[in-house]
């Protein structure tokens, strides 16, 4: 690998330099946009971030508004921060903070996450959960659980929000519009929690622990009445519009995957069933939440049997580059089919 990027990095840096500057000058112009527009802005950062989740173009949006002049500028103890979080860490280790300068930064950092990731996205799982066909609760119970106390916890909502955004574009712009919504009433409020994560430590760290100065109780209040929009929102949509959110698939296809795969001990040889055999697969890699794939042929993938794995839901970028969404346990399901596909054994279809 690193012998193929020498040879090929200078032709995509020759590509490169003449096709993002276009791409750059649209997500600048966006945080400009945002930067300038104030509690507003705060709202299109929130839904923009929300929505731009699939692609993983978030990422940008975010670390320009937490590092650069477009998430604002602030002079702390005589020397000049740019970037919401820098000005935010530098106000909090400051002898004597300014509490209009936290509340400033803070507008784009954790304080809009808390109330739909402690409250709204563990709510939309036990929608899901309830919406769930009777004889396939037991079966999904345990993943959504899961889900839920990780986005509960860290702040980590990818394991929750691939397993609808894909499939209803209805809860998908419903969730980042909330998103949206959540950063603007955070900043009206003048709630002053920041850190760049979303979940209870975070609250607890920067938020309870730091004082009422915060306002993170405002934070709760909101968060209870996300936590009853979430669940009667997603409840009707996925009965009313018949979304196939985990639990809800069809009983021939939970039949036929539990009849081809094998048990939890073989983790490994499941999955890589359910991708096609060891021939279909060249590159195996994973990030936090998702197994990173390179196959010859994507369509040979079974997307039954992987649900049947523990997989939340699957993102196909192209006819061989597929994402495969496990959350929490992708480093176990990583192993188990990397030593899978070295062991030369294979559980036949």
């Amino acid at each position: 690998m690193p012998i193929v990027i020498i040879v090929t990095i200078p032709f995509l840096s020759i590509i490169a330099y003449f096709v993002w500057p276009y791409f750059n000058s649209a997500i600048n112009g966006l945080g400009g946009i945002i930067s300038k527009s104030g509690a507003i802005g705060t709202f299109m950062y929130g839904f923009s971030e929300r929505l731009l989740i699939p692609t993983g173009l978030h990422h940008v949006l975010n670390q320009l508004i937490r590092f650069t002049p477009i998430g604002g500028t602030a002079t702390v103890d005589g020397q000049t921060v740019s970037g919401a979080l820098s000005i935010f860490n530098a106000a909090l280790a400051s002898p004597h903070p300014d509490i209009d300068t936290l509340r400033h930064a803070t507008r784009f950092l954790t304080q809009g996450y808390h109330p739909f990731m402690l409250f709204g996205l563990p709510a939309a799982c036990y929608a899901m959960y309830k919406t769930a066909y009777l004889k396939q609760r037991p079966k999904v119970k345990g993943m959504l659980l899961a889900a839920a106390v990780t986005s509960f916890v860290t702040g980590i909502t990818e394991p929750i929000e691939f397993a609808f955004i894909f499939i209803s574009p209805v809860l998908w712009v419903f969730h980042a519009f909330m998103a949206g919504l959540s950063f603007l009433l955070m900043t009206l409020m003048h709630v002053s929690v920041g850190n760049a994560g979303g979940g209870m430590i975070d609250l607890t760290i920067f938020g309870i622990l730091q004082g009422t100065y915060t306002r993170w109780y405002l934070v709760v209040l909101v968060g209870l009445a996300y936590a009853v929009i979430y669940y009667f929102v997603f409840k009707y949509v996925i009965e009313k519009l018949d979304v196939k959110t985990p639990g809800r698939s069809a009983e021939s296809e939970e039949s036929e995957a539990a009849e081809d795969v094998p048990s939890n001990d073989d983790l490994g040889a499941a999955i890589l069933n359910a991708l096609g055999g060891r021939d279909n697969i060249l590159e195996i890699d994973n990030c936090i939440s998702r197994l990173r794939l390179v196959l010859n042929d994507t369509s040979l993938v079974n997307e039954s049997m992987l649900k049947a794995t523990g997989s939340m839901g699957l993102v196909k970028i192209d006819k061989n580059n597929i994402q495969v969404v496990y959350g929490p346990k992708v480093e176990h399901a990583a192993r188990s089919l990397k030593k899978e596909v070295r062991s030369g054994t294979l559980i036949k279809k």
